[in-house]
């Protein structure tokens, strides 16, 4: 009986460390920077409207009046809805909203919900949101 268990056990260790068995290689993640595409869309009163803005960092982006020596995160707008690209994917950003004199009309502060739309989930990937922003 003795005999048996010791057999027994020796099986089970032999088939845990058995040679040229090993673990999987960590995940090699691309040194890539993902941009994060936020797309906000303005509802109500917007005639005087001329721009809408982000925060990223220390800067409104983009920068208004348009300024050479500032470098502009890109951002374009079809009517009321502005799609700004960014490089991190923070879970607020702040958005305020100038008319042709570059004064301000309204700022808010809104929570994002980012959503990957590549990569996976081990390494990341780039993201998206949308927010609606009732002026």
């Amino acid at each position: 009986m003795v005999a048996a268990l010791g057999i027994v056990a020796l099986a089970v260790v032999a088939a845990v460390v058995r040679p040229g068995v090993t673990a999987p290689p960590p995940q090699a993640c691309p040194a890539i920077g993902y941009s994060s595409v936020l797309t906000v869309t303005l509802e109500g009163d917007t005639t005087e409207v001329a721009v809408l803005q982000v925060r990223d960092g220390d800067q409104w982006q983009p920068p208004y009046p348009p300024d050479a020596q500032v470098p502009a995160i890109p951002t374009s707008h079809d009517g009321d809805t502005w799609t700004f690209t960014l490089f991190s994917a923070p879970r607020s950003v702040q958005l305020r909203v100038l008319d042709d004199d570059g004064d301000l009309l309204a700022r808010t502060e809104v929570d994002v919900g980012w959503v990957r739309v590549g990569g996976t989930a081990e390494c990341g990937g780039p993201t998206e949101a949308e927010v609606a922003w009732v002026l």
